[in-house]
């Protein structure tokens, strides 16, 4: 494996560190449609995956043209938070990947430093980062916007052209692609169809994906 040839590694999280978007996709549906504005799991991975809460919050509220109740997030995290405590696990193969990469690492992640040191620490995984953890909440603007991954660089001293993000989501790669850094799109989604999972293929490499990758057991290979 070529160890120079990236100076820093930047995962982002949910999709790619941990397996919650299947979690916290089945919530947000669920809690939506409990408080009338029905949405299937499906509809829920194919318009919001790798957006961020506030502009999936405002594309809901838009498309029913009405507000959503007030403590709505509220109870949302509640649930989620039970749910993830209960289900969540780390993506398969992380963890051996994580021991065999020997370059810096990092993450930068559209989710809150909440969340991102919870699910981390869920699935023992919070100390391999070593507090180098970033969220699209210490910049101006979330994926598919840059800034997330260049502060994570800034704050690494690492050129973005000497980054390698891996990313499971079209804004993400949008976001480092914007960024300057090398894209590798891991596209590993067992709980759809394998239309949909071709589909995401497609779309991570038109994104910006440079390599498009299904099992995170390869990636040590890869990079």
């Amino acid at each position: 494996m070529g160890k120079n040839r990236f100076k820093l590694v930047i995962f982002d999280c949910d999709g790619v560190l941990v397996d919650s978007e299947r979690i916290v996709n089945r919530i947000f549906a669920e809690m939506l449609t409990e408080v009338g504005f029905p949405m299937t799991y499906a509809e829920m991975t194919q318009q919001f995956t790798g957006k961020s809460l506030k502009t999936c919050l405002e594309i809901i509220e838009q498309s029913y043209n009405k507000p959503l109740p007030k403590n709505f997030i509220e109870l949302c995290k509640e649930r989620e938070i039970t749910a993830l405590q209960q289900e969540l696990q780390p993506v398969s193969g992380i963890t051996e990947i994580l021991e065999q990469i020997t370059s810096p690492k990092c993450v930068a992640s559209n989710s809150s430093h909440r969340h991102i040191q919870l699910v981390l620490k869920l699935t023992g995984l919070l100390d391999r980062f070593d507090g180098k953890l970033y969220s699209a909440n210490d910049v101006s603007r979330p994926k598919p916007f840059p800034d997330v991954y260049l502060y994570a660089a800034e704050q690494m001293n690492t050129n973005p052209e000497d980054c390698a993000v891996i990313e499971d989501s079209v804004p993400g790669v949008q976001a480092a692609s914007a960024a300057g850094m090398t894209v590798f799109g891991y596209a590993q989604y067992s709980d759809v169809s394998r239309q949909a999972a071709a589909r995401l293929r497609t779309a991570l490499a038109e994104a910006g994906a440079k390599i498009v990758f299904n099992d995170m057991r390869q990636l040590a290979q890869l990079l």
